[in-house]
């Protein structure tokens, strides 16, 4: 069990992807919140702290994932992002909401990687993330 704050609000529409998340981050001792669509995730972050979201990119209806990390960063402004996607409809890292991203599908190893290298950066560093850029160009390669 992590302590308070650090709790992880996945918001995947894809049920067995977003089961999936969850169940491998409740493995390693995460309090895990899970949401199919945007509403859903903002009302949790309105009643929940939490450390990170993550969210998939390609989110059906008007609120995609950068929608509601933008929306839920207004009750939480030191919410950490990872978000999810397929390779070919990844966007540039460089989008500002943007903290990590992770190509599905992934490893576990590479998901829990991703959640404790959030948790434990700096909020406001700019620093270059080497190993965020290496598993970008390894997927797109």
């Amino acid at each position: 069990m992590y302590p308070h704050g650090n709790e992880i609000l996945v918001v995947v529409h894809d049920a067995e992807r977003r089961e999936l998340i969850a169940r491998l981050l409740s493995a390693e001792g995460f309090t895990v919140a899970a949401a199919g669509d945007g509403l859903t995730a903002l009302r949790a972050c309105a009643n929940q702290r939490f450390g990170v979201i993550v969210a998939a990119t390609d989110m059906p209806g008007s609120i995609d994932g950068f929608a509601i990390v933008r929306r839920a960063r207004h009750r939480q402004p030191w919410l950490k992002a990872l978000y999810t996607g397929e390779p070919a409809t990844r966007v540039a890292l460089a989008h500002t909401d943007m903290a990590d991203f992770i190509a599905a599908p992934f490893e576990r190893a590479e998901l829990v990687g991703c959640v404790f290298e959030l948790l434990h950066r700096s909020a406001g560093s700019e620093a270059a993330d080497l190993c965020r850029r290496v598993r970008a160009e390894i997927r797109v390669s």
